[in-house]
């Protein structure tokens, strides 16, 4: 078994308070609560996606309007009927840009190319995957993460392109971070890891502790170098976007990396270099897509747009965007790598794209340090930060947080723009991560709304359409809530799930990137290439 994620509490800097253990032999570690809640919900279908079971006060078409005064979950007037047109700029077949394509793939299926896989044909219910997720313990999981295959063989392409076995084997690693890469092999899946690490470097690489924090020392142990050349080669590779780097107590620590949230996001100010996207993009299989939004946890998840649309409690920890820009002394703020990079692939530039404000990334403290070193973000103070956001909110976009309890970054995302929303479109919102996207559910006082069309003019993943019977809502409610916020009659609000119903919160990245990595291990998704076992 590798490295295991290293004790933390004497190494936290005063600004960050220490998490909980994220051992993978933590003996405390149990089955998180969201994929017993993803069984319920996948049964539930659409309604369950909104965390609220049909209410029969309102399900009944015959029924006539609710009793006055009386709130409602979505649930009871969600539709999967509304069309979305997403704007942007179509291509030439009329179709819609999208990032990834992708589902499970069979072992006959390894090489098909990426844009020929059809996810829809083969794809398994959110419900079957969590299902089956549930017959794999931890221990079976973390077999699979931490036992990887010693690839001794070079690979060589249908276009005669050798792939020296290192790069297989990082590329495998990769499989095990976070959100993965997606397993479907193709022709360029090496391409960006041979670009930006040399074979020494790339093996290097491997030896490192996955899931943990480490300092020179530790990685000199792992590596069998003196800690001094480790430390070297170690902070090269965090400058480059390759390592995070932290600095706690006057002490540096590093941490491999997923490709996002992590070398995609860090190597930003590269994407405008002829071919840059292209190559970090390629390394994912056409599964990528369909992997990262069913795996039982969100990447980012959607906060209130502002406290006061809350409903009948107060707002939750880490959902308040105030609060979390008054917790750090430390942020910056960076262009939005969606409307960066997806222009740039569809041969564009960066701000054609939408007319959605682009300085909208704002990191925190520890985050916030990496990104202001490497130059790929600006420091501000928590006066602008909050103008930032503001203006954000003011402009109908969708604040997201990192699935963190540090709440490393905070997103502000449209559905016209943003990759994160126009995968979740592209996938007609028939996804896992649906069902935990929000603690919240959003709820509708039928008896004050006045069918004004405000909501359906604001809704960022446009999933709202005025019918006769007033503003219907689609099934890629996210519950951001910008709805509310322009509800002249406050007939819209956002009422927290009960706690049983809300996703487990990782305490940082590194534990994030573990407890995917598992969820991810329990439903089939790291299957590892090995050139050698590739039949004549």
């Amino acid at each position: 078994m590798g490295k295991k994620v290293l004790e933390r509490e004497a190494r936290q800097a005063e600004e960050q308070p220490a998490p909980k253990s994220a051992t993978p032999d933590a003996k405390g570690f149990s089955r998180r609560s969201f994929v017993a809640v993803a069984g319920t919900m996948g049964a539930l279908g659409a309604l369950g996606a909104f965390g609220c079971a049909p209410q029969s006060a309102t399900s009944d078409p015959e029924a006539g309007e609710a009793d006055a005064g009386e709130w409602h979950g979505v649930a009871d007037e969600v539709t999967t009927e509304i069309t979305v047109d997403v704007p942007g700029k179509p291509e030439d077949d009329g179709t819609y840009h999208v990032t990834f394509n992708g589902g499970p793939l069979t072992a006959a299926e390894q090489h098909a190319v990426l844009d020929s896989y059809d996810w829809r044909e083969n794809r398994l219910t959110a419900s079957q995957i969590a299902e089956d997720a549930k017959a794999m313990s931890d221990e079976e999981a973390e077999k699979i993460l931490f036992n990887e295959p010693e690839i001794t063989q070079d690979y060589v392409t249908e276009s005669g392109k050798v792939i020296p076995a290192v790069y297989i084997a990082l590329r495998n690693r990769l499989l095990r971070v976070g959100q993965g890469v997606g397993a479907e092999i193709h022709e360029n899946a090496w391409d960006f890891l041979m670009q930006e690490f040399s074979e020494d470097e790339a093996a290097f690489y491997l030896k490192l502790p996955n899931f943990a924090y480490f300092t020179e020392s530790e990685a000199g142990e792992a590596t069998g170098m003196p800690a001094e050349e480790a430390g070297a080669i170690c902070e090269d590779l965090s400058y480059r976007g390759l390592l995070n780097r932290v600095h706690r107590s006057g002490t540096k620590y590093y941490h491999v990396l997923a490709f996002a949230h992590g070398m995609l996001e860090f190597m930003m100010n590269r994407y405008e270099e002829e071919g840059f996207c292209d190559s970090v993009f390629g390394m994912c299989g056409a599964d990528y897509g369909y992997q990262s939004r069913n795996q039982g946890s969100p990447m980012y998840f959607p906060i209130p747009a502002q406290a006061d649309i809350v409903g009948d409690t107060e707002i939750l920890p880490n959902h308040d965007w105030n609060e979390i820009i008054d917790r750090y002394d430390t942020l910056c703020v960076a262009p939005c790598q969606c409307r960066t990079f997806t222009p740039i692939r569809s041969g564009q530039k960066p701000g054609d794209w939408c007319d959605h404000p682009m300085e909208t990334c704002i990191a925190t403290g520890e985050q916030a340090q990496y990104y202001i070193e490497n130059g790929i973000g600006r420091q501000i103070d928590k006066d602008e930060a909050r103008e930032i956001l503001q203006r954000g909110v003011d402009a109908g976009m969708v604040i997201e947080v990192m699935c963190t309890a540090e709440c490393d970054v905070i997103c502000q995302c449209h559905g016209d723009c943003c990759a994160i929303l126009r995968g979740f479109i592209s996938l007609d919102g028939d996804v896992e991560n649906y069902h935990h996207m929000s603690h919240y559910e959003l709820q509708v006082d039928h008896t004050t709304c006045i069918k004004c069309g405000s909501c359906v003019a604001r809704c960022p993943l446009f999933t709202i359409e005025m019918t006769d019977d007033g503003p219907q809502i689609g099934n890629l409610c996210v519950r951001c809530g910008q709805c509310a916020t322009v509800c002249p009659t406050g007939s819209r609000k956002l009422f927290a799930l009960p706690e049983e119903e809300r996703f487990h919160m990782p305490e940082d990245m590194v534990d994030d990137y573990y407890l995917k990595a598992l969820e991810r291990a329990k439903r089939g998704y790291i299957n590892d290439f090995d050139p050698a076992k590739l039949q004549s």
